[in-house]
């Protein structure tokens, strides 16, 4: 993760080509996360996910340069304790969408470039371990990050020099198999061959024998991902 500066005119997120030694990871914030924890209660926006309207690191949330809010405690029983620190708009007036489009501008030229470096990199580690591995291929979850890593990858390589492999866990969301699929149709279309691995037990079994997946208790990631994935390439 690059470091980054806060944009109040877009409302996103300006990159710095200096990187930082530990992941701050902001990620966009839609209506759906606000009305899930209760800010609806305090802020007043329209109910579209066209665009997010703040950012959050962690627990604290970011409304064009400002910290606005953070939640305290909760559990998954008990909801969370909102703390607002800050009036996104005044006199309550609506919250503004982040201006994508225009944050993506802003950053183009620094884009442009590490993605220049990055397929230069992907392609000299392919030349360079081409003789020893038997298969290149992507980790593809279905998102954001994979999707670039996989757009790299077909910018670097010959087409038929790797593949793409998804494991399906059977307990993604929607969203998550619409992206997959059309991604897979993508590579259908650019003759990259694309992999699906799932377990041959199905999740509600696993969740009965196993309990639910936890921080501590990661089994669903070797049975349903690990596992069929080793599997599927060795075949």
């Amino acid at each position: 993760m690059y470091s980054y500066t806060w944009d109040a005119e877009t409302g996103g997120l300006l990159l710095n080509s200096s990187p930082l030694s530990f992941s701050k990871g902001p990620r966009p914030v839609y209506y759906k996360e606000l009305d899930i924890l209760g800010f609806d209660r305090y802020w007043n926006y329209a109910k579209n996910d066209s665009y997010p309207y703040m950012w959050a690191e962690a627990n604290n949330y970011f409304y064009r340069g400002r910290q606005v809010a953070k939640t305290k405690g909760g559990s998954l029983y008990t909801p969370p304790e909102i703390v607002i620190m800050d009036e996104p708009e005044p006199d309550g007036q609506p919250l503004r969408f982040v201006d994508i489009p225009a944050m993506v501008e802003k950053n183009r030229d620094l884009l442009e470039k590490l993605a220049a470096e990055t397929i230069k990199k992907i392609y000299n580690i392919y030349v360079e371990y081409m003789d020893r591995v038997d298969v290149f291929y992507v980790a593809f979850s279905g998102g954001k990050d994979s999707v670039v890593a996989l757009d790299l990858v077909q910018r670097a390589l010959p087409h038929n020099k790797f593949k793409v492999l998804f494991g399906d866990t059977g307990m993604e969301f929607p969203d998550t198999y619409k992206i997959v699929e059309e991604i897979e149709q993508h590579c259908k279309d650019a003759k990259i061959e694309f992999l699906r691995a799932k377990s041959d037990f199905d999740p509600k079994v696993t969740w009965r024998e196993f309990g639910p997946p936890a921080q501590t208790m990661r089994w669903c990631c070797s049975v349903h991902k690990t596992a069929p994935q080793i599997i599927l390439l060795r075949e």
